[in-house]
């Protein structure tokens, strides 16, 4: 995804796990439907995103993870 520093919105946003587990199935179901196909590499960055996330929070919450222990 292309980025121009003038003309780029951010966004950082915090839920709890289970409404993030809500949103990345209906980020999934957006880019699913096809009906946003402009902002198809936007949904699919969202996705890694909070997927990434709710997997660090499930390895916390287990015991199993943290900051300089996962893989890069």
């Amino acid at each position: 995804m292309s980025r121009d520093g003038k003309d780029t919105v951010y966004c950082s946003i915090q839920m709890p796990l289970l409404k993030g587990r809500e949103f990345l199935q209906l980020v999934a179901e957006l880019r699913e439907s096809g009906n946003h196909s402009a902002l198809d590499s936007v949904l699919n960055e969202i996705q890694h995103e909070l997927t990434s996330s709710i997997e660090f929070v499930e390895e916390q919450l287990a015991g199993v993870g943290g900051y300089g222990l996962r893989p890069h």
